[in-house]
């Protein structure tokens, strides 16, 4: 009987892996948690697929981000990474490291902030590399960039997860302009294109003032320019400070 068992084995497993792949291949797919599914390639996709369908939408608000009146760049920065998490941006050592939360000294991360990393800002070569993080409605304050003893610098976005406001104070006034919120105050740039995923724009003239402002999913965008010098750095609302 041993020698019976261990002669027709192979084939019960084969019998069994063979019955569990055409289950597989009729089994509908619960989507809410890839754990409960027995097909797992399959399952991981609908999930995925699922996971895409849905929006990012704003978690933390000004009450999160603020204690005693002082702001917390800690619960910034987690609000950061469960943006990234959502959009599969990887948080790497060196974002642990470099990376920067600001509410620009306005008390208002909720809706002006922004999060950032200069991957490179190189002086002697003259260029520039930057991650802005927008979280949902978040807009950058509005500015320009001066020429000091550099050249004003000159830059580029595209946005890479979400979308933008991306404001310029060249061109006519855009209809449909989104709130400014009141701690910001007025701003000089009232055309805007709704910047999407994939999409490359330039700043339209040097020196002149623009911001970008996140829509209701957040932005996470890349910006190439050329050397960022802070003291060149001109802010609509005196308040700001980066």
């Amino acid at each position: 009987m041993m020698i019976m068992r261990k002669k027709y084995l192979p084939s019960v497993l084969s019998g069994m892996v063979l019955l569990l792949l055409v289950s597989c291949m009729n089994k509908p797919v619960a989507t809410s948690n890839e754990n409960n599914c027995l097909c797992g390639t399959e399952c991981y996709q609908k999930y995925d697929k699922s996971k895409k369908s849905m929006s990012y939408s704003k978690k933390y608000t000004n009450a999160d981000f603020y204690k005693d009146g002082r702001f917390q760049q800690d619960v910034a920065m987690e609000a950061m990474k469960d943006m990234f998490a959502f959009y599969d941006i990887p948080f790497t050592e060196l974002m642990a490291k470099d990376m920067w939360v600001t509410d620009f000294g306005l008390g208002d991360f909720e809706h002006v902030g922004m999060g950032g990393i200069f991957w490179v800002n190189n002086e002697k070569y003259g260029y520039f590399a930057h991650a802005i993080y927008l979280l949902p409605g978040q807009m950058i304050p509005e500015h320009a960039h001066v020429a000091t003893r550099y050249p004003a610098k000159h830059e580029s976005w595209q946005v890479q997860k979400g979308w933008a406001y991306n404001c310029s104070e060249v061109g006519e006034v855009t209809s449909g302009f989104p709130e400014i919120p009141a701690t910001h105050g007025p701003v000089k740039s009232r055309n805007y294109v709704i910047q999407k995923v994939g999409e490359v724009l330039p700043l339209k003239e040097l020196a002149t003032f623009h911001f970008l402002m996140a829509g209701p999913e957040g932005a996470i965008v890349s910006e190439w320019a050329t050397y960022h010098d802070n003291a060149g750095l001109r802010f609509t609302n005196s308040n700001a400070a980066l």
